[in-house]
Parts: C-alpha cells; sequence; structure tokens
C-alpha cells in the first residue's frame, strides 16, 4: 500500500477532528492572504485623498489580522490533537504487529536496526503530517488567492507563474528521485551503524572479556567510514535542491515585478494594482521556496514513512484460526503425530515423522545431542513456529485451532537462558500473572529461592535487574524464571535447562517445588524437562532420547541404562558427575 495512503488511512480514523481543523485552517489563510488587496485599497484610497476611508481600512485589516490568528492558531491546536493521536494510533499498530510476528522474524531480525527504523519512522511521520496539512495547505490557498487576483489583472502574470511553477515540480522530481536513492544507501548504512552500536552495549562484558576493544572500536570506525560518505552523498542533494529551485523561485520573483513594471510604464495597470503584483509576489514566492524546501524534506522522509509502515505487511505465518477453538477442561495431554520441521536456513529437516504422545500429568524427560532437536519441540509446541507436516495437539485440539495466547497461557516455559525486562525483581515476577497479590509473588519467590538474595539487596524486590537482567547472575536470573512459571501455574510446564546454572543445594529446593507442582495430587501437571542433569531426569516418567530428529530410545532410567549400546548409556558413561550431553545450540 502506498505510504502516504495508508498515512490517511490512520489520520481518518478522527475524521471530525482532522476536517475541522482543515477547516479552521483554510478560513485563517483566506483571511491572511488579503493583505495584498488591502495594500491595493489604501493606496487607491490616498491617492484619491479618501483619508477617512483609508484609516476604516486599517482598522478592518487589523480586526482580520486578530481574526485570523485566533482562527489560525486554534486550528493548530485541533490538528496537533488529531497529529499526536494518530501517532500513537500508528505507534500501537506497528508494535501490537512486530508482537504477532513470528519467533522466526525476530530471530533475523537485529533489534538495533527495528529501532533505528522505527524512530526514523515516528520522525518522518510528523514531517508529512506538517508538510502536507500545513505547508501544502498553505501554499495552495496563498497562489488559489494569487491566481485569483491575476487573472483579473492579466493572464500573462498568471501564464508566467505557472510556467515557473511547472519547471520547478519538473525539475524536483528528478531531484527527489535522486534524494531518495541516497537516502536508501544512507539508511542501510546507519541500520549497520545502530546494529553495531547496541551490540556493543548489550555485548559489552564479552567484549571486555576478550580484550576487544580496540577490535571492536576498528569495527565501528569501518562503519563510520561508509555512514560518512553515504551521508555526505546524501546531503550533496539538498545543496541540488537548494541552487537549482532556489534560484528559479529568484527569478519568479524578479520577473513577475519586472512584467508589472514594464506594464505600469505603458499604462497598463495602475499604482495600486501594481503595489498588488508585487505584493503577492513577495509574500508569496517566499513561501512557495519554503514550501520547495518543505518537499525536500519529504523526499528526506518519504523511505523513513515507507519502512516505518511497510512494518505493518510483514507477513504472519503463524496465524490464529478464524474459527478458533476453546479447550473447557484443560487436561495436559500433547501428541505430536508424523511431526517433519525444518527451519529455513537448513537444508535437512530437524524433526522428521516425529511422534510422541505425553499424557496429561506425565512427565517426560528429552535428552539428546546438541542440535538433535530437543528445544525445538519445546518451540513447536508453543507455537513459536509451525510444522510443515504432521499435527500437534493438545487434549486432542489441533495447536492450529487454538489461539496462540490461549494456547500460551496454558504453557509455563522456563528458558535456559532467561532475559528479563529492565525493570524491577517485582515486576519480572508478576509479570506472569497480572492479577496475581503480593503474597503470591512473594510465594513463588521464597519456593525458587529468589529470597535468599533478594534480602541482601538494599531496595529488595524494587531494585531494577538492569537491561536483559545484566544485574543479576545467571543463576539469579533463572531463579525469577522459575519463580514466574510457579506464580503462573500452567497445565504444562516446559523446563528447558532450568537449572543448569544453581548450587546444588538451591537446585534441590527449587526442583522440590517443581515436583511438588508437578506432581500435585489434586491437580497433576504435565511436565517437558529438557535437562543434562540426572537428579531431574531420573525423576521424570519416562525419558526420550532423540537423535537426529527421530526417537531412538524411550523409558525409564533404569530401563535404559540396561541398553548397553544406545545413546542414553553412552553419555551416561561419558558424563557420571552428574550431566547427560551439552547444551543444545538450534540456529533457525
Amino acid at each position: 500500500m502506498n505510504a502516504v495512503r495508508r498515512l490517511y488511512h490512520f489520520i481518518f480514523l478522527s475524521p471530525l477532528t482532522y476536517w475541522t481543523g482543515i477547516f479552521l485552517m483554510v478560513i485563517g489563510l483566506v483571511l491572511s492572504n488579503l493583505a495584498p488587496f488591502f495594500v491595493k485599497w489604501l493606496t487607491e484610497s490616498v491617492q484619491q485623498n479618501q483619508l477617512n476611508h483609508a484609516f476604516s481600512l486599517v482598522l478592518i485589516f487589523g480586526v482580520l489580522l486578530l481574526l485570523s490568528n485566533l482562527i489560525s492558531n486554534l486550528a493548530y491546536f485541533i490538528g496537533d490533537k488529531n497529529m499526536v493521536a494518530t501517532s500513537t494510533t500508528i505507534t500501537q499498530a506497528v508494535l501490537t504487529h512486530i508482537h504477532n510476528l513470528d519467533f522466526a522474524y525476530h530471530t533475523n531480525k537485529s533489534s538495533g536496526k527495528l529501532i533505528s527504523l522505527m524512530k526514523r519512522g515516528d520522525e518522518a511521520f510528523f514531517t508529512f503530517y506538517d508538510v502536507l496539512n500545513r505547508s501544502l495547505l498553505s501554499i495552495f490557498i496563498s497562489f488559489l488567492v494569487m491566481f485569483g487576483a491575476f487573472l483579473q489583472l492579466r493572464w500573462t502574470y498568471l501564464v508566467f507563474v505557472l510556467t515557473l511553477i511547472f519547471i520547478s515540480v519538473f525539475i524536483s522530481y528528478f531531484l527527489v528521485k535522486l534524494n531518495i536513492k541516497k537516502r536508501n544507501l544512507f539508511n542501510d548504512a546507519d541500520d549497520e551503524v545502530s546494529s553495531a552500536r547496541v551490540d556493543n552495549l548489550v555485548n559489552f562484558d564479552t567484549v571486555k572479556y576478550f580484550a576487544n576493544e580496540k577490535f571492536e572500536q576498528k569495527r565501528f570506525a569501518s562503519l563510520l567510514k561508509n555512514w560518512y560518505t553515504t551521508l555526505q552523498n546524501y546531503f550533496f542533494t539538498f545543496r541540488y535542491f537548494d541552487v537549482i529551485l532556489g534560484n528559479i523561485i529568484n527569478l519568479a520573483l524578479v520577473g513577475i515585478m519586472l512584467l508589472a513594471l514594464i506594464d505600469l510604464r505603458n499604462g497598463i495597470i495602475t499604482l495600486a494594482e501594481f503595489l498588488l503584483v508585487t505584493t503577492f509576489a513577495m509574500t508569496l514566492f517566499p513561501k512557495m521556496m519554503n514550501f520547495l524546501f518543505s518537499f525536500r524534506e519529504l523526499a528526506k522522509k518519504h523511505t523513513d514513512l515507507r519502512v516505518y509502515l511497510g512494518l505493518l505487511d510483514e507477513k504472519i505465518s503463524v496465524l490464529d484460526p478464524v474459527h478458533p477453538k476453546t479447550i473447557t477442561n484443560p487436561k495436559g495431554e500433547v501428541e505430536f503425530s508424523h511431526v517433519t520441521f525444518a527451519f529455513e536456513s537448513k537444508n535437512f529437516p530437524v524433526l522428521d515423522d516425529f511422534s510422541l504422545k505425553i499424557k496429561a500429568g506425565e512427565s517426560v524427560a528429552l535428552v539428546g545431542y546438541s542440535g538433535a532437536g530437543k528445544t525445538t519441540i519445546a518451540k513447536l509446541l508453543m507455537r513459536m513456529y509451525d510444522p510443515q507436516k504432521g499435527e500437534i495437539t493438545l487434549d486432542r485440539v489441533n495447536l492450529k485451532d487454538l489461539t496462540k495466547e490461549d494456547l500460551r497461557n496454558q504453557i509455563g516455559i522456563v528458558p535456559q537462558d532467561p532475559l528479563l525486562f529492565n525493570n524491577t525483581i517485582f515486576y519480572n515476577i508478576a509479570y506472569a500473572k497480572n492479577n496475581a497479590s503480593k503474597d503470591d509473588v512473594y510465594d513463588a519467590a521464597e519456593s525458587s529461592k529468589v529470597n535468599d538474595f533478594v534480602h541482601k539487596l538494599p531496595f529488595g524486590y524494587q531494585t531494577v535487574v538492569g537491561e536483559r537482567g545484566i544485574k543479576l547472575s545467571g543463576g539469579q536470573r533463572q531463579r525469577l524464571a522459575i519463580a514466574r512459571v510457579l506464580l503462573e501455574q500452567p497445565e504444562i510446564l516446559v523446563f528447558d535447562e532450568a537449572t543448569s546454572s544453581l548450587d546444588s543445594l538451591s537446585e534441590l529446593t527449587i526442583q522440590e517445588a517443581f515436583w511438588n507442582m508437578v506432581k500435585n495430587k489434586n491437580h497433576p501437571r504435565t511436565a517437558i524437562i529438557i535437562a543434562h542433569r540426572l537428579s531431574t531426569i531420573m525423576r521424570a516418567d519416562r525419558i526420550i532420547v532423540i537423535d537426529k530428529g527421530k526417537i531412538v530410545e524411550s523409558g525409564t532410567h533404569q530401563e535404559l541404562l540396561t541398553n548397553p549400546k544406545g545413546i542414553y548409556q553412552q553419555l551416561w558413561a561419558l558424563q557420571k558427575n552428574g550431566f547427560i550431553g551439552d547444551e543444545e545450540i538450534e540456529s533457525e
């Protein structure tokens, strides 16, 4: 969809406010553009020695100026309300759409580039709104009034002005194309710089671990060099605007005054009419110059607005159903039936004709070498992706028939590397359940051993954890993530290396809270455990060994140890110190 058309789609969501502002703006502009006529009438009155009439004209002119100012400011006030409301609506719509985009979009998109894009897009919106609804309207009304006056005097004035306007627009077209081309090149370079800047700020500890400050500075300097070159080339296009169009406007101003002076000398027009023409020219041509400079700004911001609103066109492949089903009495039975899944960047399936049924209330541990597909199973269950073949059901309902919100509300996950909001510890725990009471949050924190370190902090639960939880250790972040799940009390629990960063004592206490929730006699829960610690795996009802996207072994810990050639036995022999395999890394 055209960027300007989409812009007005949002603007027209508040039509009464918008059109009221435009109507008042038109009245104010018409009144303010009557000044040249008053100059003509005053000159005629003075020449005819009608000074009383001249005084009356001055008073009327003063009243009109006052009215024009009041009406114009009222128009701006109403227009500002529409502009801010539209900006808010667009910002909310873009963020909502980004939330709805698939997991794959976010894994492939640089956060730094996305933030830069959204910031430039928001700035571009205000520029477009102001130029299209104010500057353009102002020049349009001004020229309409001037055209009417010139038609009454001499049609040659009108032809001269229209010719120069046509030449200006024609040249502007090519200058704008050049400007947009250079802007696109600069945006790419600016995004690279922004991305590198964010990477360095977020991963500053990694830079220091490897003493790579100079390397990063050199890499950043290289990016800045390209950024400098593209920015200079982009700025040069504005100088073309200034020189070429600026002199055309200057030629128009001098030309119309010369034509009027020739007509005055030949007696075709009077002195009062000459002053009318020159007053129009001296007030309106600078306005046209300003408008062309505003047009230059539109060219500058067009790409930013187009790309910003273009975010709304990003396709969502994991869609909610048109007619969703609901699970009225959730039990937590999960089944993968002949599921095949491959990431777009891979030439082979991560899961190949994979089938697994997990009974309601059953705890299942997933074991395998790195890249076997364990974490992918959890992501498919959460509908971060959809499989290419087969189906996944929850309580015998296909996941595609459930809304993503309903599905994910029934699943609680503790990832291996939990990321936290740059907010308080209390906020990060309570995030799992918006209506949770303070006592509920504190109980979850106590069960997950968050209390052990929170009470040592000067601000306790009101301590801000920093961006992504950088102020906390890995073990502390995992405790907060576990507290979230304990607070949420979902039907299905997914533990993806959830205790890998904890000491043995804390792990034992947290596991006890975890198993108490899973094996609750009144409300048993389904659990999927991706772990390498035997203390967690051994207590699972069933252990599933996965290799190359297929199930190769299944049974309890003791049953699997009886197979001397099995993968589980090999992993057990390799890591008898309490771990199985190594952490899984799955690249999309």
